[in-house]
């Protein structure tokens, strides 16, 4: 299988890894931490304005029509730098999930996602869920005078800065829908919380939340294949993420062993580190193999050949990302888990991506479902 990058795909990576050098510091990053927020507008536009917001969509909504290694290059670099910017989860997967159901209503939502103009996001996970999107307590009501929604989503990603929120409920015939919920509309609350990588996530509840019947956007096997379509898509790009935070770490650690010094000699002499640094990049050397892999036959509407591909890539990094951080805090030692060095932040953003949309055991679970079906 051929991994090279066409011309457009080496224009698109250089241009986000120069973007994001010249407008993404790690004392930005902490300066968001501190105070509590994942999202700047002014980035955002300029994000749109490079084409980002498009890229992954048809033409037909003025977008780019680009591949999901195309979605992977921004997210490696993303990963890179820390950035927690909610490009994946307010605009790559909520509109994965529009392109995928289909229908007037959802590529009128998804023209506005492609602009830049509107951010939304996938509420379809709850508590008793446990990563599959099939399992939906939630309820809805259709009556002649619209619908009625009541329930709870959890670990919601970037509803804090949604404009919309794309809700998962199943009617009382036990069919699944996708609906398209204002998240200012009256009974929407959400409860806003900081994730362990510096992200933000918020608890939806829907207590009578009533809209018209054209809210829905899909209903049955298009509304869950649309959704578990989407989460595959993201699901591709939290693994070149973890991979672009590798790779930054191996990078990072090497040239601190190479600075530091303990008995008038770099600690980069010492075999045993040496050996550490040797593993990180064997580890980070199969997961950009893997990475790419999932990127290519990830690409597909064939549900097999697509789910066993992004899983096996996210099992794999899931654990392996991990192991690279473990090894940069061990060679920095005591140093690598305070709050003034990035490669402290790098473990976390690593720890949360690794369990994101399906951890290692879920992913794991579902490859070997396929050899016992």
């Amino acid at each position: 299988m051929d991994f090279r990058l066409s011309d457009d795909q080496r224009m698109l990576d250089e241009s986000a890894s120069k973007y994001l050098a010249g407008q993404y510091s790690f004392d930005l990053y902490r300066k968001q931490l501190a105070a509590d927020v994942a999202f700047d507008e002014s980035r955002w536009t300029a994000m749109a304005e490079l084409g980002w917001m498009a890229l992954p969509f048809p033409e037909s909504v003025g977008g780019f029509g680009g591949s999901l290694v195309d979605i992977q290059l921004i997210a490696r670099r993303l990963g890179e730098k820390l950035c927690t910017d909610p490009w994946l989860t307010c605009a790559v997967l909520p509109g994965k999930v529009l392109e995928f159901a289909g229908g007037v209503n959802a590529m009128q939502l998804l023209s506005g996602v492609s602009a830049g103009t509107t951010r939304g996001a996938l509420a379809a996970l709850e508590a008793n869920s446990h990563y599959d999107p099939t399992l939906i307590a939630t309820r809805v009501t259709e009556n002649g005078d619209g619908i009625r929604i009541d329930g709870q989503k959890s670990v919601v990603f970037g509803a804090e800065y949604a404009h919309v929120l794309l809700v998962t409920a199943c009617a009382a015939n036990g069919e699944a829908m996708l609906i398209a919920v204002p998240s200012s509309a009256p009974g929407v609350s959400l409860n806003h919380y900081r994730v362990v990588d510096g992200s933000r996530a918020s608890e939806v509840n829907l207590n009578a939340v009533k809209l018209p019947e054209t809210a829905v956007l899909a209903r049955g096997c298009v509304a869950i294949d649309a959704v578990k379509r989407a989460i595959d898509v993201a699901n591709a790009a939290i693994c070149a993420d973890l991979l672009g935070a590798a790779s930054a770490m191996l990078n990072k650690t090497r040239d601190y062993a190479r600075m530091r010094k303990q008995f008038s000699v770099a600690i980069g002499s010492f075999q045993v580190i040496q050996h550490y640094l040797v593993d990180m990049f064997i580890e980070t050397q199969q997961s950009e193999s893997l990475v790419w892999m999932a990127g290519l036959q990830g690409d597909t509407q064939e549900c097999a050949d697509r789910e066993k591909a992004i899983s096996i890539a996210k099992a794999y990094i899931a654990r392996s990302a991990v192991m690279v951080a473990q090894k940069s805090v061990q060679i920095h030692g005591g140093i690598g888990v305070t709050e003034e060095l990035d490669i402290g932040h790098y473990f976390r953003r690593v720890t949360h991506y690794a369990q994101m949309f399906g951890d290692r055991d879920h992913h794991v679970q579902r490859y070997m479902a396929f050899g016992q079906g």
